[in-house]
């Protein structure tokens, strides 16, 4: 079963707006320097990721769906001279989680990875999502480095 389809640029503007907003949130959650709102980091990160919105080099987006119907969306960058991929983010929409979605939707990736020969999938995860930690441990995915902090 294919989950993937290509974003369009109007489905990509509605996804970025989204993923400002929650990852704003996460900064918020998970980010301990004060210099700036949270909502402006997360634009500011955003903006130096994709410098070319849509149409940055590199980067693929994806929204997973099933019959029609969204489960949640995937950001890719994919460098082939490097053999190696990052996963910016697989979000399923919360009413959509614990079903499986997620680990098919990992499995298609790397299956379309593999196919273009790519030999390293990178993440980030944040140590408080256990489920996505789990999810990422089942299929493989090994600790590269670990960041702490400790409030003073």
């Amino acid at each position: 079963m294919q989950y993937l389809k290509n974003m369009n640029g109007n489905e990509f503007n509605e996804y970025i707006l989204d993923k400002e907003k929650r990852f704003a949130e996460t900064l918020a959650e998970h980010t301990f320097e004060v210099i700036e709102p949270a909502a402006v980091r997360a634009k500011k990160q955003l903006q130096g990721y994709l410098p070319n919105g849509f149409l940055t080099d590199q980067h693929e987006f994806y929204n997973i769906v099933n019959e029609n119907e969204r489960y949640g969306y995937v950001w890719l960058k994919i460098d082939e001279t490097k053999k190696s991929a990052f996963l910016y983010e697989i979000y399923i929409f919360d009413e959509c989680r614990s079903k499986g979605i997620g680990t098919k939707v990992m499995e298609e990736i790397e299956e379309y990875l593999s196919l273009k020969e790519i030999l390293y999938f990178k993440l980030h995860v944040f140590g408080t999502n256990r489920k996505a930690i789990k999810l990422y441990e089942t299929i493989g995915f090994q600790i590269a480095g670990i960041n702490m902090y400790k409030t003073l």
